[in-house]
C-alpha cells in the first residue's frame, strides 16, 4: 500500500511539474510581462488541479488492474 501511495505521489508532483513548466514557457513566449504578475499563478490553479484530479483517477485505475492482474496470477499457481 505505501508503495502505491509513493507512486501516486510522484506521478503527482511529476505532473504538476510539468504544467506549471510548460504554462510558464507559454507564458513567456506568448505573453512575455504577464508571468511577472501575481495572478499569473492564480489562474493557473484551477487548470492544475483538474489535471491533477485526473490524473490520480488514471493511476488510481492503472494500479487496481495490477493488482487484480497480480491476484490473478497468483491464483493460476
Amino acid at each position: 500500500m505505501q508503495s502505491a501511495l509513493r507512486y501516486l505521489l510522484v506521478t503527482t508532483v511529476q505532473v504538476a511539474g510539468v504544467v506549471v513548466t510548460f504554462a510558464f514557457l507559454m507564458t513567456l513566449a506568448f505573453e512575455p510581462g504577464e508571468w511577472r504578475k501575481p495572478d499569473w499563478a492564480t489562474d493557473l490553479l484551477p487548470l492544475l488541479a483538474m489535471i491533477l484530479v485526473i490524473n490520480a483517477l488514471v493511476q488510481i485505475v492503472r494500479l487496481r488492474r495490477r493488482v487484480r492482474r497480480e491476484q490473478g496470477d497468483l491464483h493460476r499457481r
